[in-house]
């Protein structure tokens, strides 16, 4: 008997080392997107042409009154989680969280913690980033 369709799936979807350059262009992307939009928190310009990206890439913003931490991987991920002195301990639990799924082929698509597609980068990214912020505030007042 062979491999089952799952497991021969699994393989086929699974992320070899041709794709590390890929995902590492999609992380810087998604970085410079980001960036964009949430500034670091004195409101500077956070992507320097001029310079190399150390991973993973590391800033802290303001959302609303509030200072989070964005971290971006270069195995394609993000995480928002939180900025301050809570922030500092090890592995703080996420705010907000999409990483890159291998899909049939070599195609990748950005997910949530669930598995679930997510258009990225996408301006509804933002209004999804500010409605977990304030599932949080809302959460700890």
């Amino acid at each position: 008997m062979g491999p089952s369709k799952i497991a021969i799936e699994k393989y086929m979807n699974s992320i070899g080392l041709n794709d590390l350059p890929f995902l590492k262009e999609l992380s810087i992307i998604a970085y410079k997107w980001l960036s964009e939009r949430f500034p670091i928190s004195d409101n500077q310009s956070n992507f320097d042409p001029n310079s190399e990206l150390i991973f993973p890439i590391r800033w802290k913003t303001k959302i609303d009154g509030e200072i989070f931490e964005w971290v971006v991987s270069d195995m394609g991920s993000i995480t928002l989680r939180l900025g301050r002195m809570e922030g500092n301990r090890r592995n703080p639990a996420p705010i907000f969280y999409l990483s890159l799924l291998k899909k049939e082929g070599a195609e990748f698509q950005w997910a949530d913690p669930e598995g679930n597609s997510v258009s990225f980068p996408d301006p509804s990214i933002i209004d999804d980033v500010r409605s977990r912020v304030q599932l949080y505030l809302d959460s700890v007042t």
